[in-house]
């Protein structure tokens, strides 16, 4: 079978797991993903105006950290101001010139500026284009009240967006936050030492930025590593399950109503979390050793 040709767009650095899916696609067995380039788009909502360029100096650092030669594309600086407007960006052309070539699946892990950007810029990529991207809630209450005191990011960073994604007519893999992200839980101090166990500069790495987190996480089940479950979706299927669902319509302060469902997409509710960490345990153990 041919590679899947995909895309990583990331808010890498907003977060610790948006490290962590770079990392496992970029160590996957040969002849899974054909990895074409990291692309980095802004979240404005965590870290301000200048988010889209922290994020690529991060996807910068964990790409040659994996000693990959893939091309880190800085995307959307900003929101879109409507959902008429695309956000140009060197990322966008990125996308359209792969989106051209051949079928692309596009992993998308944070705002969803840059996919909802690509189908109205180019309309045409839609026929070759799959996407898979996580955000929004499942709901179990909105995920929680303590993760919803700024209300889910990846959808609340641009809720233009957001809407633009969920009516298109593309290929959607649609993976809520919640459920099935929510049970890929680690704790970062125990889950750290395993990392480091592993003796490559990019484990090391990644335990570096987890562990910190020990304190924060010390009273709860553990650290969420939800966009671990975009990559598993994409190179491992069978570690997900998913059904086709009526997304909800958005208004356009990004709330849910479900009264009112929009067309039909692929939605993942379950996940095999033992199977997912141990995938991103192998990927990590194929890159190089410091």
């Amino acid at each position: 079978m041919d590679q899947t040709r995909v895309v990583l767009d990331c808010d890498t650095a907003n977060e610790v797991d948006d490290q962590f899916a770079i990392a496992h696609a970029l160590g996957l067995p040969e002849g899974t993903l054909d990895v074409r380039g990291v692309i980095s788009v802004h979240n404005t909502t965590a870290h301000g105006p200048g988010s889209r360029d922290m994020y690529q100096e991060e996807a910068v650092r964990v790409v040659a950290l994996c000693a990959s030669d893939v091309p880190c594309v800085p995307g959307a600086d900003r929101p879109m101001e409507s959902m008429e407007e695309p956000v140009p960006s060197a990322g966008l052309d990125f996308l359209v010139e792969e989106a051209r070539l051949s079928p692309l699946t596009v992993i998308a892990t944070g705002p969803a500026t840059d996919v909802a950007s690509l189908l109205l810029a180019a309309p045409e990529s839609r026929e070759n284009v799959r996407v898979v991207w996580l955000g929004g809630f499942g709901d179990e209450a909105s995920y929680k009240v303590w993760q919803n005191r700024m209300g889910e990011l990846n959808g609340r960073a641009d809720i233009s967006a957001w809407r633009t994604l969920l009516k298109e007519p593309v290929d959607l893999l649609h993976i809520p936050t919640w459920p099935a992200p929510a049970k890929i839980l680690v704790d970062p101090t125990s889950f750290g030492e395993e990392l480091r166990a592993l003796g490559r500069p990019i484990a090391s790495y990644l335990a570096g930025i987890l562990q910190p987190l020990a304190a924060e996480y010390e009273y709860r089940s553990g650290k969420e590593l939800w966009d671990l479950a975009c990559v598993a979706a994409v190179a491992d299927p069978g570690s997900i399950t998913s059904e086709p669902l009526a997304v909800p319509t958005l208004d356009a302060a990004g709330a849910h109503d479900f009264t009112q469902p929009g067309r039909e997409v692929d939605v993942v509710l379950d996940l095999d979390e033992r199977r997912v960490l141990a995938g991103l345990m192998e990927a990590l153990a194929r890159h190089p050793e410091g």
